[in-house]
């Protein structure tokens, strides 16, 4: 089953986005117009269906944000605009947290339960899943490589066991994670993007 979210932002957000991935306040203005932007190009999506007939409390499930922000990203890097590259992955970042409460509560509308904490592909499920669950899920819109890269890049593959519970957080590993893209992952930079934060711009080099 696929089924649209809605790509929001809360007011509170921003204040986080700036502590959590080391911005200074003078780039607050420049992250809400980024923000603007991303909220009307990405098309957030949701896949989930049980992973077997018989058994349909376990579910495979896809959630993306389409590829309008990874278009997006490209044309900044492409263009030397790291910085505006580096705002895009992490403003994406909590806009992907919020698609997660999403796809809990369409998980909720549709069977009358919640979905459990979220296992990986490529973290606590090994990355080889992918296949099996894209046999699940078949999503349109989705792919995989040969090194199980999805596309779009803004995407994570998990499964879930349905619960009569809410979770207050829908992974609980932060320590020990190695999914990237989380949107809660405490230390979350990628060798990549810390590099970017020691490229020299103008003849100087920036930090934050």
């Amino acid at each position: 089953m696929r089924e649209k979210l809605k790509p929001y932002i809360e007011e509170s957000a921003y204040a986080q986005i700036l502590s959590r991935y080391h911005f200074r306040e003078s780039d607050e203005a420049q992250i809400r117009a980024l923000t603007k932007r991303l909220l009307f190009e990405a098309k957030p999506a949701l896949y989930y269906a049980p992973c077997r007939e018989e058994e349909q409390s376990r579910l495979a499930v896809l959630v993306t944000l389409g590829d309008g922000v990874d278009d997006l990203q490209r044309i900044c890097t492409e263009e030397g605009r790291l910085s505006e590259s580096y705002m895009i992955e992490c403003i994406a970042m909590e806009l992907l947290g919020n698609a997660y409460e999403q796809s809990a509560e369409k998980i909720y509308d549709h069977y009358g339960l919640w979905a459990g904490q979220f296992a990986f592909i490529g973290d606590t499920v090994p990355i080889e899943e992918m296949k099996a669950l894209f046999e699940v899920l078949k999503p349109q819109d989705i792919s995989y490589n040969q090194a199980y890269m999805l596309t779009p890049k803004k995407t994570v593959a998990f499964y879930t066991t349905l619960s009569k519970k809410r979770q207050e957080t829908y992974c609980g590993q932060c320590e020990s994670c190695r999914n990237t893209r989380c949107a809660h992952r405490k230390a979350h930079l990628t060798y990549g993007y810390q590099q970017i934060f020691r490229r020299k711009e103008n003849g100087r080099i920036q930090r934050r």
